[in-house]
């Protein structure tokens, strides 16, 4: 006879989890206090609930999994987001950003004639265009990102970045809006 497991609720998301589990498998939110009583909860009208389509993203731009360190440098150094998407088959595989130069390239030029899946970050979280801006935040900070993939049914449609979420926050939050931008 097969066991039967208990499901947990995200209060984040909504996704089912399973339970024990620490984080949610969706938002990564702690799931460890989840059958804490929560002091206060957010209003069904709280702007941190409305859809990713509010927050004015950036474009997302994307190399092929069969170029080079090199190429995929050459895109990055013109990108203004600092990161593009490593693409296989119509799906992001990966995603390189200034970090991964940072911490996997630097110092190292014996480096440049690899693939860039040898150097990417693999696997990476993405976000749903059912999303919504307070999954984003969740997810970027549980996870430490700046920069996530939004995709719907059909393929990606955009980066979230940091900027771009800080950017709705002030705009919503704050008198006067404050546009936060690239040095160039």
């Amino acid at each position: 006879m097969a066991d039967i497991t208990n499901i947990v609720i995200c209060p984040s998301c909504g996704a089912e989890n399973i339970e024990g589990s620490d984080t949610c498998s969706n938002c990564m939110m702690d799931l460890r206090t989840v059958d804490v009583p929560e002091t206060a909860q957010a209003s069904s009208d709280s702007p941190f609930l409305h859809a990713l389509s509010d927050i004015r993203m950036s474009k997302l731009t994307t190399v092929p999994s069969t170029a080079t360190v090199r190429e995929a440098l050459g895109v990055l150094a013109n990108e203004p987001t600092g990161a593009v998407a490593v693409m296989e088959d119509g799906r992001a595989i990966g995603i390189f950003t200034e970090r991964d130069v940072l911490k996997r390239v630097a110092q190292r030029p014996d480096r440049l004639p690899l693939p860039v899946t040898e150097v990417m970050t693999p696997d990476p979280v993405i976000l749903r265009e059912s999303d919504t801006i307070a999954t984003a935040l969740n997810k970027m900070g549980s996870g430490g990102f700046r920069h996530m993939p939004l995709a719907s049914a059909e393929g990606l449609l955009g980066l979230v970045t940091a900027r771009d979420v800080l950017n709705w926050v002030m705009a919503n939050y704050f008198d006067e809006p404050v546009q936060i931008h690239t040095k160039v």
